[in-house]
């Protein structure tokens, strides 16, 4: 069960060893009194990654596996970057999870969930559960920090993912992954964008990231209005794309050197 410490914080071990640290954080809490409270402290880089990984096909899950294990964890531990991401036991989020213990990583990586919707691995689902067919979720046990924000549902916690991403880089390098998703990914995708804050979408994974990425290269009509007004406001200037399938995975460092403006 979770321990709570003299600063208010709460810590818990995971069962594999893991001791995250985890801060409930009020509405109008200010996201640098947040990362400040938790023990995270910039300017430092950052990536958030965003996104989820349902309908995708065998072979574009196997390269984005490769992807997570090779060059982002990699990178990230290189660069001691520090990767922010929902935070539960899912999708691209345990893949990141995973891939962080793949390389016996010690880069911070920061869970941000909606309180109402996640649970501790072990524990009851919390009750009332709000809707029935979207449970809650249990957190991923590789991460190291988590904010549970204020929210019922999942969404709620767009804003602070790219708030704390945001103030935590300050004027170190920083940047969104898109990686497949869905409508909560097209709410992150439009937030991020609309704090000034650079989107890479990884094309191949399926879903919105292909549509978005299909929308860019005029491969197919849009069929989103949404989606066609991000791309129309914001690409290029930042909005940029990763060839998952067609691109080597040294290439995907290579761009990865670039936004993070590594020689």
């Amino acid at each position: 069960m979770p321990k709570t410490s003299a600063y208010g914080l709460t810590e818990h071990t995971f069962s594999n060893g893991q001791l995250a640290k985890i801060l409930k954080v009020n509405t109008d809490t200010a996201y640098g009194h947040a990362l400040s409270s938790i023990g995270l402290n910039g300017p430092t880089p950052t990536l958030l990654v965003i996104g989820g990984a349902s309908l995708m096909s065998p072979e574009s899950q196997a390269k984005l596996i490769q992807f997570f294990n090779g060059p982002l964890a990699a990178f990230s531990q290189r660069q001691n970057i520090t990767v922010l991401d929902g935070g539960t036991d899912a999708g691209v989020i345990h893949m990141m999870g995973h891939a962080r213990n793949h390389v016996q990583g010690r880069f911070n990586l920061v869970g941000v969930a909606p309180l109402n919707m996640v649970i501790f691995p072990g524990d009851d689902l919390p009750q009332p559960i709000e809707d029935p067919d979207d449970p809650p979720a249990e957190l991923e046990p590789h991460h190291t920090h988590f904010f549970l924000v204020p929210g019922k549902t999942w969404g709620s916690e767009s804003r602070w993912l790219a708030g704390l991403s945001e103030t935590l880089a300050g004027s170190s390098p920083t940047m969104t992954l898109l990686i497949n998703g869905g409508q909560i990914s097209l709410k992150d995708m439009r937030v991020n964008l609309e704090l000034g804050r650079k989107v890479t979408v990884v094309a191949g994974s399926g879903r919105l990231a292909d549509k978005v990425a299909n929308t860019i290269s005029g491969a197919m009509p849009p069929e989103d209005e949404q989606i066609q007004q991000l791309v129309s406001m914001y690409y290029p200037k930042q909005i940029s794309v990763f060839d998952l399938l067609n691109s080597s995975l040294d290439d995907l460092q290579t761009q990865l050197k670039h936004h993070f403006n590594v020689e």
